[in-house]
């Protein structure tokens, strides 16, 4: 007599590789004839043989990440008609995960098509075409899959802020940004958000018309003058970026960064003490970052101070040694110090570092 457990995955394995559910009663009758069983275990083998939990068990073994024996399964189950709910959606996330996304996309069509109100389809077609790069196609899918799903869905709302982003939809952008970062979408702060992405995306003139809606809204909004004057200072605008900085001073006095870019500012300027003392101040607030180290070796290259400088690029190099902005500047200061061995090995390795990258 053969044990339970090995007459069940032979009969389950029999159905699903024919694809058919007639022959279901076939093979149980065929193997019954030949082994005898209490009446109550015939009716509970019976019972757990269905496609739905073939399904169940593909879910597990998608969640373990045997993505490969659920896709096996899934296949064979899609060819049986009527296909068991939530098949298709369950191949789909395989292969998402897989990374085999037009067939992936395949797969939450035909789920969509079995079942059009199933949000996880449609949520998962929309990050699908998403990261097929096709992004308008994808927004009509997300914000579907948004309405049937919660306002919180992290994932969701950074897809479909990034596919508005590319569509040009910035309004709309916004609003799902701040939805992804539990911001109320007409507040400053979420006009700030999108600011900043949108500097990001190198579309600074819109980043600063939505900066300063962020400081009509939000007049002492922290950050908001400062990413402004960060805009200003890019474009060369140096009094209006200036201007605020000192605007950002004012609202949030212990903020790092401001101070390195007062410093970069004034050393464009030509005014290397206030350079100086502005870039101590930004070391004095946080010296995890090499910029103010880097822009302080620029400062006393600047200066005709290359001893100096060069205290300030050895530790900015040791902090990151892949820069190859500071070894150019610390072969500059080694080559005014009259260093020409340690000099030329800077140089090369900026020659080095230039050709790993073109």
């Amino acid at each position: 007599m053969y044990p339970l457990d090995r007459l069940l995955r032979f009969i389950l394995s029999y159905v699903v590789k024919r694809a058919d559910l007639r022959h279901l009663t076939i093979a149980a009758m065929v193997l019954f004839s030949q082994v005898s069983f209490q009446g109550q275990a015939t009716t509970q083998l019976l019972s757990t043989i269905t496609p739905q939990n073939a399904v169940e068990e593909a879910h597990k073994n998608i969640e373990l990440g045997k993505e490969k024996e659920a896709i096996e399964s899934l296949e064979q189950l899609a060819n049986v008609h009527p296909v068991a709910p939530g098949v298709n959606r369950e191949l789909g996330i395989a292969f998402y995960r897989t990374g085999r996304l037009t067939e992936a996309e395949e797969s939450f069509a035909a789920a969509m098509n079995d079942d059009p109100n199933d949000a996880e389809s449609i949520q998962m077609r929309g990050l699908t075409v998403f990261r097929l790069g096709r992004f308008s196609d994808a927004i009509p899918y997300l914000e579907r899959g948004r309405q049937a799903t919660r306002p919180s869905d992290i994932d969701a709302n950074y897809v479909l802020g990034r596919c508005y982003l590319e569509a040009s939809r910035y309004d709309d952008a916004r609003v799902a940004f701040a939805n992804q970062y539990g911001l109320a979408p007409d507040s400053g702060a979420a006009y700030l958000l999108i600011a900043q992405m949108l500097v990001i995306r190198e579309l600074p003139e819109i980043a600063a018309t939505n900066a300063r809606k962020a400081l009509e809204l939000s007049p002492h909004l922290a950050l908001a003058h400062f990413l402004l004057g960060k805009i200003f200072l890019a474009k060369g605008e140096l009094d209006h970026a200036l201007e605020e900085f000192e605007a950002e001073r004012a609202i949030n006095p212990a903020h790092p960064q401001l101070y390195q870019f007062l410093g970069d500012l004034y050393i464009k300027e030509g005014k290397f003490g206030l350079a100086q003392q502005n870039l101590t101040r930004a070391l004095s607030l946080d010296q995890s970052s090499t910029e103010p180290f880097i822009l302080m070796g620029r400062l006393f290259l600047a200066d005709e101070d290359p001893q100096t400088a060069s205290s300030y690029l050895e530790h900015a190099e040791s902090m990151d040694p892949s820069n190859f902005i500071t070894h150019y500047l610390l072969a500059q200061a080694y080559r005014s110090m009259g260093k020409t061995d340690e000099a030329k090995k800077e140089f090369d390795l900026v020659a080095k570092m230039h050709s790993s990258t073109h």
